[in-house]
């Protein structure tokens, strides 16, 4: 009888001692399952140039340069924390979408970009926090991309400015219509 019961603990000992290394072994695949690489564009972001800056008055466009700053440190960044970077990056580009415009810039095709810049930052948060990699991967490609066609478009409506429009012999507009105040496919 006392041969039975050593067997029985024994087995038992034996069974829960495996099933706790199972669990240990679970935790530690879920914590490192995120893994992002770093994308290429990342480390080829256009620059606004300082003289660009100042003839734009850039430098009062304060939700501009703190957007611009933002995606200048998570393309420097580790990837492991990318998740706190999009949420705040989200609440960056929302805020600066809401505020105004500088007149130079206050034009539908600045504004676009900007708007296909967020929902690739909202696109990238959502693939982040589920944990799907390969799709994070091409997602960021994708809104480091989307971030350069942003601020080439900007030099490009810059120099653009600098023409005057009776040199290319067109009517002047008397009356410009903001971007934000009636959107082109807007209801109203």
């Amino acid at each position: 009888m006392l041969r039975f019961v050593f067997i029985t603990l024994l087995l038992i000992g034996l069974f829960s001692c495996k099933e706790k290394k199972s669990n240990t072994q679970l935790v530690e695949t879920e914590t490192e399952s995120l893994s992002v690489d770093t994308p290429e564009n990342s480390t080829q972001l256009v620059r606004l140039t300082p003289e660009l800056i100042e003839e734009n008055r850039l430098e009062d466009w304060t939700h501009f340069l703190k957007f611009k700053d933002a995606m200048e440190d998570m393309s420097k960044l580790n990837p492991a924390g990318i998740i706190i970077f999009l949420s705040e990056l989200n609440q960056i580009t929302t805020d600066l979408i809401k505020a105004p415009f500088p007149e130079n810039y206050d034009k539908l095709p600045i504004y676009g970009r900007i708007k296909v810049v967020h929902t690739l930052v909202i696109k990238c948060y959502f693939y982040a926090v589920n944990q799907q990699n390969e799709k994070l991967n091409r997602a960021l490609e994708e809104l480091y991309f989307e971030y350069n066609v942003l601020l080439k478009r900007m030099i490009s409506m810059a120099e653009e400015n600098k023409i005057p429009l009776d040199s290319l012999e067109m009517d002047v507009p008397t009356t410009f219509q903001g971007s934000k105040m009636r959107p082109t496919l807007s209801k109203k």
